[in-house]
């Protein structure tokens, strides 16, 4: 699972781009989106559904479209917003409120890892060397907590290391150029996935 997720995939560069833009707070949240996405991920992959989504061609592209559109808006937002914050001074930009509530940090966390078909379709790999049809369900719940707190546990100590000040320092000099590369790598990621039939 550690692997999968240091992939640069689109759960990567959003806590990336979360916590650098929009500091400490709306990262750790975004995180916990992603996490209780990987909640229902492990209940669909224990339930079967993960099969489904591997051998239903409409399903699997249905929800590979939703999530390349939703990648696509984020991307789209840190094209028009590239510029936003160029005016705070470094020193302030560590203590300055998130541009995101609560609630929209932990939704495009969520969203972002729900829509994302690849994810359910991996933990089902991972579990399918652990699961059996002599599984209990006592197992199940304990297989599926270690991967949703290692997750939780990787993407919020992900997100406070990028708030180091040299590394924001770094970021909220050059703001607007890695807000472009991080669109540039999400459309990336869109058309990977577009492109990809398998």
């Amino acid at each position: 699972m550690l692997a999968g997720q240091f992939t640069p995939g689109p759960d990567f560069l959003l806590v990336l781009k979360t916590s650098l833009n929009d500091g400490k707070r709306a990262g750790s949240l975004t995180s916990l989106g992603i996490s209780t996405g990987l909640l229902i991920h492990c209940t669909i992959a224990m339930t079967g559904l993960a099969w489904l989504l591997e051998s239903n061609f409409i399903i699997r592209v249905t929800v590979k479209y939703l999530g390349s559109v939703y990648l696509l808006l984020i991307a789209y937002n840190l094209i028009k917003d590239r510029n936003k914050n160029r005016s705070k001074s470094l020193d302030n930009s560590f203590d300055t409120a998130t541009k995101f509530s609560d609630v929209q940090a932990f939704t495009q966390g969520f969203l972002t890892n729900l829509l994302n078909p690849k994810v359910v379709i991996f933990i089902g790999a991972v579990l399918s060397g652990f699961i059996s049809t002599n599984t209990n369900f006592d197992e199940k719940m304990i297989l599926a907590t270690i991967i949703v707190v290692q997750g939780g546990v990787f993407w919020f100590l992900f997100a406070c290391s990028l708030q180091l000040k040299p590394v924001k320092r770094l970021f909220m000099k050059y703001q607007g150029f890695f807000n472009m590369i991080f669109a540039v790598l999400l459309i990336l990621v869109v058309i990977s996935a577009l492109i990809n039939n398998e």
